[in-house]
């Protein structure tokens, strides 16, 4: 995990949402959910991750996951939280660094979650904020090298 520059970019979906996130945030240093549009970036959707940051508790909800993802896992998670799925509750660290640094970050790694432990994948993740400094949901594009696309 390392924090991102468009040029360390490699895959579609990556340059494709990246490009979008800084328009939408213009001038600030993160962009709102609401600024966020799907039609915007319709490439892309089967890829996202979108992770509730619960200011009270702490603890990362996902509210929405990618078919692409769901595919890797092998189930979906949706409405589940992070830290109560063991097969990915390493997630939380990533989750905990984003909130802290508030810039984007890139990580690749193999799908160790999974039986497909196989598959190497490659995300991007970005925060967003309503009120400009607390990051409140989480937003991940992930991409699977499937052995077809290989």
């Amino acid at each position: 995990m390392y924090p991102v520059e468009f040029s360390d970019l490699k895959h579609d979906v990556h340059k494709e949402l990246f490009q979008y996130w800084n328009k939408i945030r213009g001038t600030r240093s993160m962009p709102r959910r609401k600024d966020f549009e799907p039609t915007e970036v319709p490439n892309v959707l089967k890829h996202i991750l979108m992770v509730n940051v619960e200011q009270a508790t702490g603890r990362y909800l996902i509210r929405l996951l990618g078919s692409e993802t769901v595919q890797a896992l092998g189930a979906d998670p949706t409405g589940q939280y992070v830290d109560s799925i063991p097969v990915i509750s390493r997630v939380v660290e990533r989750c905990n660094w984003i909130v802290e640094n508030k810039i984007p970050y890139y990580y690749q790694g193999n799908v160790e979650w999974s039986e497909k432990n196989f598959l190497e994948y490659r995300s991007i993740t970005f925060p967003f904020s309503d009120d400009g400094e607390t990051v409140d949901i989480i937003m991940a594009a992930m991409v699977y090298l499937f052995p077809e696309s290989t």
